[in-house]
């Protein structure tokens, strides 16, 4: 009896893990939430008409040097500027979906990753995705979330994040010794930066729901 009792403690907790990795985040929705389709249309304001239609009343903020995204606004400008960068492209053409989460000290990218665009883009992707494979061996589907939890930083006027970073998979937590092990290169977050559209940065502050930034227009 004891021994039935572990297999079922053993195939419960597998299943928790399996649900786990395979849970997509609440904002990702393919019918697209009011909030995605507020970031979407003001993403494209951004790209149609500029940043200053966009920011509209913010634009004083900026000439006096300090300005104040929520997060709707910040995932729209983020889109508008990976749109603009050449990773940001590549990073929007193999997800199905992506989302910041503004927390109190550090910045959540979400992304809802599809393996098969992956490695039809990039067929050399294959021996990674195999080696996911095997760590993850329970997915089933060719859709994976991946969370991104760091410190953002401000670097030659861009926004980035520091080194100490870490990620779930799913609503599985993932430490940088294994993503080390696995070949990411962790050090890369110290020189990866992403310039937001036609502003340059000296500063940024965050709270829940909200980021700051000392700012002034790129030129």
């Amino acid at each position: 009896m004891k021994f039935i009792g572990i297999l079922v403690i053993l195939f419960l907790a597998l299943g928790a893990i399996w649900y786990s990795a395979q849970s997509l985040p609440t904002w990702f929705d393919e019918e697209k939430t009011k909030e995605q389709q507020a970031v979407e249309a003001l993403s494209q304001k951004i790209n149609e008409q500029g940043v200053e239609a966009f920011l509209g009343d913010k634009t004083l903020d900026l000439v006096r040097g300090e300005i104040m995204f929520n997060e709707t606004e910040f995932n729209a400008l983020l889109l508008a500027s990976l749109r603009l960068h050449e990773d940001g492209q590549k990073l929007l053409q193999l997800s199905d979906g992506l989302h910041a989460t503004l927390h109190q000290d550090e910045v959540e990218i979400a992304a809802v990753f599809n393996l098969d665009k992956i490695e039809q883009t990039n067929p050399q992707a294959r021996k990674t995705i195999e080696r996911f494979d095997k760590l993850f061996f329970f997915l089933d589907d060719s859709r994976l979330a991946v969370s991104v939890y760091g410190t953002p930083v401000i670097r030659n006027g861009s926004i980035g994040i520091k080194d100490d970073f870490h990620i779930k998979v799913g609503a599985i937590p993932v430490s940088n010794t294994t993503l080390r092990h696995f070949g990411v290169e962790v050090e890369r977050a110290n020189t990866t930066q992403l310039a937001l559209r036609l502003l340059t940065l000296s500063s940024v502050t965050l709270e829940e729901g909200k980021i700051s930034f000392a700012a002034r227009p790129r030129i």
